[in-house]
């Protein structure tokens, strides 16, 4: 199942804060306290944008965490592989993947009928997290704050 890690979900949701409020620096347990969420993770998230140049920490009284970069050319893909790698939706889009090398590689990979598809939709799945950014999310946050979000129904 394709889905978003709580890591990940912490950081865009720190850096969303920190862009909405550029002027400002925020300590991790202020965010956390925000949007209820846990401050040891967020603390670790934030180390981790931190080490990966999306965020400076400056210590002292007027210090916190704060975005480096115009929220603008940071895409969400980005925040992505920093935190969890590459995208890989299945083992056969990672290059040079041949059948027996190891567990993880598909034996039907040099014969498969989907593989050309599967790399299309890994295609588009990276397109829509390099295509958003930051600043995308930061907007859509600040005109949408209902905590109901639409469902999708898969038809069959």
């Amino acid at each position: 199942m394709l889905h978003i890690t709580k890591r990940v979900d912490y950081a865009l949701i720190a850096l969303t804060h920190l862009a909405l409020h550029r002027e400002e620096r925020f300590a991790a347990r202020e965010i956390a306290e925000t949007y209820h969420l846990s401050r040891p993770l967020m603390a670790n998230v934030l180390k981790e944008l931190s080490r990966g140049e999306l965020v400076r920490s400056v210590r002292g009284t007027k210090g916190g965490y704060e975005i480096l970069h115009d929220p603008a050319t940071l895409p969400v893909g980005r925040v992505v592989e920093l935190l969890e790698g590459p995208l890989q939706i299945a083992a056969c889009i990672t290059n040079g993947c041949e059948p027996n090398d190891d567990e993880e590689c598909c034996s039907a990979v040099s014969v498969c009928p989907v593989k050309h598809s599967v790399f299309q939709i890994h295609a588009r799945i990276r397109d829509i997290l390099y295509g958003q950014s930051i600043a995308d999310l930061a907007r859509e946050g600040k005109r949408k704050r209902s905590s109901i979000l639409p469902v999708i129904e898969i038809e069959n």
